[in-house]
């Protein structure tokens, strides 16, 4: 008796504990179709349902916070209890921070002017060209690391219009991020002319985060791809744009 005393005990105790965490802190950009603000104020996106579904899955408290992505990932780095998404999972991150995932894949692209008259059919021909990225993104520390000439940029949008007015010659980005960023500017003038690359984009938490909760929220997503629910949301964003 006592011992199923002291057992009840126990697990009352691990449950206020439980219900006394603070809740996770997880931040996020503007990068559509994967995060972004939606409607009402609320942030929407492919990675933000699969995020949402994954953590009430979990049991899990948390708030999401839309933050310019050097603030955001710099804070994940520094805050426990902070999560990132979506993140490319890099050599140089690697011990930055404790991954779930992957959530989606991203495929990385140049896009042109539909005027332009270089023709390029490997990412080596446009290396002395000028690319527009932006900073802290992964796609930029690529090319950057490979040698390549990249103007950057606070902001993705940045590009559109530094490509429009011929200050780029090329724009290095996300498949998916270029057409939604496309779409929203109502610009047809710029069309994709490489596909150079496919990365895999994760929930990247502070290294502070236990790894049993690590392997739980893996484990939980492993269920979401295998019930279909991964795939049901990669299809309400992306059939669209394929």
């Amino acid at each position: 008796m006592r011992i199923q005393l002291h057992l009840a005990s126990l697990l009352l105790l691990c449950s206020q504990l439980a219900q006394a965490a603070p809740p996770l802190k997880v931040l996020t950009e503007d990068y559509p179709p994967f995060n972004m603000m939606g409607t009402g104020g609320h942030i929407s996106g492919l990675s933000t349902d699969i995020v949402q579904e994954l953590f009430r899955r979990a049991g899990v408290s948390y708030g999401i916070s839309l933050l310019p992505w050097i603030r955001a990932f710099n804070l994940t780095v520094l805050e426990a209890n902070t999560c990132l998404y979506s993140t490319t999972r890099t050599d140089s991150r690697e011990h930055q921070f404790k991954w779930i995932g992957p959530l989606v894949e991203n495929p990385w692209v140049l896009y042109a002017r539909a005027d332009n008259r270089h023709a390029i059919l490997s990412l080596e021909e446009a290396r002395s060209f000028k690319i527009g990225g932006y900073s802290g993104d992964a796609i930029s520390q690529y090319l950057i690391d490979r040698g390549f000439d990249v103007d950057l940029a606070n902001t993705d949008q940045l590009n559109v219009k530094k490509l429009l007015a011929g200050r780029i010659d090329f724009w290095a980005t996300g498949k998916y991020l270029g057409a939604s960023l496309l779409a929203r500017e109502k610009v047809s003038q710029l069309k994709p002319v490489l596909t150079f690359n496919t990365t895999l984009l994760y929930l990247a938490c502070n290294p502070a985060m236990p790894d049993s909760q690590v392997q739980q929220l893996n484990e939980l997503l492993r269920g979401m791809q295998h019930d279909g629910t991964l795939a049901r949301i990669n299809a309400k964003y992306l059939n669209q744009k394929d």
